[in-house]
């Protein structure tokens, strides 16, 4: 076009800077002589790069820390700026413009470098939000790594010191087993009658808990409960394990005398077996030692099994031949109820097989 003006054209004298104008003629002339050679505007932005006008050309070196971070995107937005503003000037000689043409692409170029600005001033403000915050995380991760292990070490020692200690009283103690008709109606009640002597503060205590299936039992999948007439209980889990569980009783105010309490929990599923098969077992580990030298704190020891509804009756035996069968009895419900006691606990394990027929557990 500058060379050949044809109709409707007219040429345009490009504006020539002023002596202490900053922009430098050289790597105009060189990006001239790229674009004159074989037009290719690839060679342009080359030469351009060549000679440090773009400087996003070559690879950028690792960020600097602390405040000097920020004058990167300022001079990345310059470079930018200045390079796209040189390249404009170079093509308007090549070219013929109007003024307003160029007015506009003079305006177009830095609203650009504005908007390149703002986009690295806020990338940069992004990625430095998520480095802070990933330290805090961090820290944070290590304070509740440290809780958790003292926490840890904390009920470790409580549950030595509980195992050490002899119970200061005497109790009985009678257990209401209820096989339900689905896992989520089975039920374990055990109510306590404690005598202190002189003073019990605290105990623990482990729940039946299935074993047939490989879960963690805790308190709130047995949904265990603690009822005192003349207080209240604390529990707080020692340990919640793979088919065990272990309970920490606090009693507030602390049994002086004579304190009736019990607990009572659902754990789901604990007779499914006998639900499907039509029999089962359940163990008993009488553990307390009495401080009279007695082999067990236990004067008195009773365990009611209840049957779901059925016309056959069912049986129990203590493996051992341990205790007696107390009563076999069938409600008004069909439901069917066999009572087991021990007048003298004496320390032992206690084992009983019960069964009921498997037309029983069909009819269910």
């Amino acid at each position: 076009m500058s060379q050949h003006p044809g109709k409707g054209y007219r040429k345009v004298s490009a504006h020539r800077p002023e002596p202490d104008t900053p922009i430098k003629h050289e790597p105009l002339r060189a990006a001239q002589s790229a674009l004159d050679s074989d037009g290719s505007p690839g060679r342009v932005f080359a030469s351009l790069g060549h000679l440090g006008i773009i400087g996003g050309m070559s690879p950028t070196p690792p960020e600097p820390s602390g405040p000097a971070r920020w004058r990167k995107p300022v001079a990345a937005a310059a470079v930018f700026s200045l390079a796209v503003l040189a390249v404009a000037a170079d093509v308007a000689q090549l070219s013929d413009f109007s003024t307003r043409i160029l007015r506009a692409l003079l305006v177009a170029v830095l609203v650009t470098g504005l908007l390149y600005l703002v986009i690295k001033v806020w990338q940069f403000y992004f990625v430095q939000k998520v480095k802070e915050l990933r330290g805090q995380l961090a820290d944070e991760a290590l304070r509740v790594k440290s809780a958790r292990a003292t926490l840890q070490n904390c009920l470790e020692a409580i549950e030595r010191i509980s195992d050490r200690e002899r119970p200061l009283f005497a109790e009985t103690l009678e257990v209401t087993v209820g096989i339900g008709e689905n896992d989520n109606a089975d039920l374990i009640v055990e109510r306590r009658v404690t005598t202190a002597k002189p003073l019990v503060t605290n105990r623990t205590m482990r729940p039946i808990v299935p074993v047939h299936s490989e879960q963690i039992a805790s308190l709130e999948s047995i949904c265990l409960t603690a009822h005192r007439n003349d207080g209240k209980i604390t529990l707080i889990p020692l340990r919640e394990q793979i088919n065990k569980l272990k309970i920490w009783l606090v009693f507030d105010p602390p049994i002086s005398s004579r304190s009736e309490w019990r607990v009572e929990y659902h754990p789901k599923g604990l007779w499914r077996p006998f639900r499907e098969r039509g029999f089962d077992s359940l163990g008993w580990d009488d553990r307390l030692q009495s401080p009279n030298g007695r082999p067990s704190a236990f004067t008195s020891f009773t365990v009611t099994f209840r049957f779901p509804a059925g016309d056959e009756k069912p049986t129990l035996k203590e493996r051992n031949e341990y205790g007696q069968l107390m009563a076999c009895s069938q409600n008004a419900d069909r439901t069917w109820e066999i009572t087991w006691r021990d007048d003298e606990p004496a320390g032992r394990r206690y084992d009983w097989d019960f069964a009921q027929s498997q037309q029983n557990a069909q009819n269910q």
